[in-house]
């Protein structure tokens, strides 16, 4: 066991942690980043597959926060390139684009299931009599109709969040009829229909490493030591203590020995429940099962299927909203417009979520490849003969979904607010790229100007204002019902 006082210990080199040590490093604070694996970058990583180099499933940059745009752009220059953004729906073996910027109102979809919607809709909004609902399916079916809601959402978002929406119950009320009158509702699914705008995202522009987002971690881990900072992998916080408001000492298992790192600060990017078994709950807790309180509820999946033949669809990514088939989301890597994928060639993607002890889990790397494969083949969007090489990652406790809006939960924030009162303690985990490199900076600069407040006045989840406000002809949730 050996002691070692540290200017900043950053826990996690993920993208907020690997942006924290870069910052900090050439502000000549020396921090040490402790990593669980061998390699740093997280879910941001890169995959190297022979001549491919993907990503860890689907990762989107684009410029809504200008100061992450600026520090990416900085780093990679020419190989920051701009992409068109173009999603889809997969349903039935159907391909519909998520916007009518490529295909018109219709998005692809044939001339009889474009008009079944339209009367589906019509009757739906129309229909006399139509009692409260008293599930989110009813409540979906009743506002935008059967058909929209199970081509455009239901299923990928069951997919996403293990839960039926016919299991789901409305709150007491809350009426169908409360996004406005029918006229409002015709106007809104008008607007969708013509508008070039991206469904229910930020109208920017999208841009993607050449070579993987894990091109940023590369540059970014090695600008950081050569400014003097370091890592240690294989590294695992055990038990953390504080006095007077302060984390004083964070014990890690890392290389094979014990660590007592004694801190000036601390930047986390480990899971909240986790810091608060630590420091909150210790006796609850002992140090050696200390990992226990991050146990995953949720596990991902991800499928690669490597192929001989050029890209069937132009699409970068498509939710899969088909409920013939477990896989939620494809990516399409050689529609980045980089050097992810060599020409010719193709690499798909897909994702299935997982919920506990999901039978899904249980089955080996090649059965799953084989399943991915045959639905995907279904579908039309590869011939599995030309299918070369297959790779199966399961990630306990990754978050699919990418939402800000997960960390506007009461329950998230009350966690937030508990730990806030550690005044050298910075949680800079956060689900999206962007956001997570913005905390990593942000936390990082306030250190150097040893202004704590203008960290979490700037991180505060209320206050980053970078969703479209537009909710029209939209599948969100209703107010009062849990995700």
């Amino acid at each position: 066991m050996r002691t070692e006082t540290v200017h900043t210990l950053i826990l996690g080199a993920g993208p907020s942690g690997l942006a924290a040590g870069y910052t900090l490093a050439r502000a000549g604070c020396a921090p040490v980043l402790l990593e669980k694996d061998k390699i740093p970058g997280g879910l941001m990583r890169s995959i190297h597959r022979g001549d491919f180099v993907v990503d860890v499933g689907r990762k989107e940059l684009y410029n809504r926060l200008e100061k992450v745009d600026r520090f990416w752009n900085t780093l990679l220059g020419p190989d920051y390139r701009a992409y068109p953004h173009r999603g889809g729906i997969l349903y039935q073996g159907t391909l519909i684009d998520m916007t009518p910027a490529f295909q018109g109102p219709r998005r692809g979809m044939p001339l009889g299931m474009f008009m079944n919607c339209g009367f589906d809709f019509l009757w739906a909004r129309l229909k006399p009599g139509q009692p409260v609902p008293r599930t989110v399916q009813e409540y979906f079916y009743q506002k935008r109709g059967q058909s929209l809601t199970r081509i455009f959402s239901q299923a990928f978002q069951e997919k996403l969040t293990g839960k039926k929406w016919a299991e789901i119950p409305m709150p007491e009320g809350v009426e169908s009829s409360e996004d406005g009158s029918f006229f409002t509702a015709v106007s809104a699914i008008i607007q969708r229909s013509f508008s070039k705008k991206e469904v229910n995202t930020f109208e920017g522009i999208w841009k993607h490493p050449a070579r993987g987002t894990g091109q940023i971690c590369d540059m970014v881990a090695g600008g950081m030591t050569q400014a003097g900072g370091r890592f240690q992998f294989e590294g695992g916080v055990k038990a953390m203590t504080a006095t007077n408001g302060k984390v004083t000492t964070v014990v890690a298992e890392a290389g094979g020995e014990t660590i007592t790192y004694k801190p000036e600060h601390v930047i986390s990017s480990v899971p909240l429940e986790l810091l608060i078994a630590l420091l909150l709950n210790p006796e609850k807790e002992a140090p050696g099962k200390s990992t226990a309180a991050a146990l995953p509820k949720r596990t991902v999946v991800l499928a690669y299927l490597f192929l001989n033949e050029a890209p069937r669809f132009p699409h970068a990514w498509l939710q899969v909203t088909c409920p013939n088939t477990r896989i939620g989301r494809i990516t399409n890597y050689s529609a980045f417009d980089g050097d992810m994928v060599p020409k010719g060639k193709t690499c798909l993607c897909c994702e299935y979520y997982c919920f506990g002890p999901d039978p899904l889990l249980d089955l080996d790397a090649k059965a799953i490849g084989t399943m991915t494969l045959a639905d995907c083949a279904k579908s039309g969007l590869v011939d599995p003969s030309q299918c070369f090489d297959q790779l199966v990652l399961k990630l306990p406790g990754a978050d699919a979904s990418q939402n800000r809006d997960n960390w506007m939960q009461a329950s998230r924030l009350r966690q937030m607010e508990e730990l806030a009162r550690f005044t050298n303690l910075y949680c800079v985990n956060r689900t999206e790229l962007d956001i997570a490199t913005l905390a990593g900076l942000e936390a990082a600069e306030a250190i150097v100007a040893g202004n704590r407040t203008e960290f979490d006045q700037r991180m505060d989840p209320s206050k980053i204002g970078i969703r479209s406000e537009s909710k029209a002809f939209s599948f969100d949730l209703p107010a009062g019902v849990g995700r």
